[in-house]
């Protein structure tokens, strides 16, 4: 089959599936669309043809808005699905998914400085700096941690939430490839966030664990985020 016949006849049906009623031929020759009255052609560079024909289809405004609004619509859908994904690994132990800034009863002058680190994440994970925040039961440090953890998802950041205790937990029932396969998952998101450190059980077995994942982490450069009820010497 010749080409330019193909060609030709991929040209006339873009051409056909552009055409409105309204469309008009205006005095340059070209066919303009009847809605917006921008052209749906241009000619070719001058004394170039393609066949029979010294012009080409192109988008109207009004259909390349569209066309522009379909993609967008596209890809915001697409940025959800991502970010619904993010969520679901993120919060695999811990009920954290409306932990939001924008949902906080009142935004505390410390939650005002934790939200700070979000707003400098890119220079905080280049650095590999993480967080320790620390204070009594019911200070609000886990809501804290899931607050920067959401709102590092809705940038697409790659985000693990655990509490101490279940990775200890996990680790204790896991033994050679699967307990090297559940590291990988703890050191593979950009931001791991360890929540109540000391409310494991104080064992060697749990002092091992707690010591080889932030022994790991710290090695791999990636930064942590540590909640405890510990208090530490001045």
């Amino acid at each position: 089959m010749n080409m330019d016949s193909v060609l030709s006849d991929i040209m006339e049906t873009v051409t056909k599936a552009q055409s409105s009623p309204d469309d008009y031929i205006a005095p340059d020759g070209l066919k303009y669309c009847g809605k917006c009255h921008t052209p749906k052609e241009a000619f070719f560079p001058e004394g170039s043809h393609f066949g029979n024909s010294d012009r080409y289809p192109i988008l109207c405004k009004c259909a390349a808005e569209k066309e522009a609004r379909k993609k967008a619509q596209q890809e915001e859908s697409e940025r959800m699905e991502r970010i619904s994904q993010l969520r679901s690994e993120a919060f695999q132990d811990i009920p954290a998914l409306n932990w939001r800034f924008e949902n906080a009863a009142v935004m505390t002058p410390q939650l005002s400085k934790v939200k700070s680190y979000v707003d400098n994440w890119e220079a905080f994970r280049n650095d590999g700096i993480g967080l320790l925040l620390f204070g009594d039961v019911g200070t609000g440090k886990s809501y804290a941690a899931g607050c920067i953890a959401n709102a590092l998802i809705e940038k697409s950041v790659v985000v693990r939430f655990s509490a101490v205790s279940d990775i200890v937990n996990r680790m204790q029932g896991n033994f050679g490839a699967d307990r090297d396969d559940f590291m990988k998952q703890l050191m593979r998101p950009d931001l791991l966030i360890l929540d109540d450190l000391g409310a494991e059980r104080s064992t060697s077995f749990g002092k091992e664990c707690v010591f080889d994942v932030v022994n790991r982490r710290l090695l791999s450069g990636k930064p942590m985020i540590v909640t405890t009820t510990s208090r530490f010497p001045p």
